[in-house]
């Protein structure tokens, strides 16, 4: 197990430890790691509120747009008039 872990290790942990997708040693490892290092806590508690900003969006509030046929034809039209 490697305890002494660059920044940029800790943060790839941290997200991968978001999803549920890290290890116990990487998570002991990144933990050591946010003991010491500052811009690394920050990093974390940071990522957890975007988390969880995001989680609470439902997949009904995100609005995928969608041409109608119509729209798709006089969008051709409009590009084959510029080409």
């Amino acid at each position: 197990m490697k305890f002494k872990l660059t920044c940029d290790e800790a943060t790839a942990i941290c997200s991968k430890n978001q999803y549920g997708e890290a290890s116990f040693n990487e998570k002991f490892s990144m933990l050591f790691h946010v003991l010491f290092c500052a811009v690394c806590r920050l990093y974390s508690k940071q990522n957890t509120i975007l988390n969880k900003c995001m989680g609470s969006v439902t997949k009904k509030e995100v609005v995928t747009p969608k041409l109608t046929s119509k729209e798709k034809e006089e969008m051709e039209v409009r590009i084959k008039e510029m080409v």
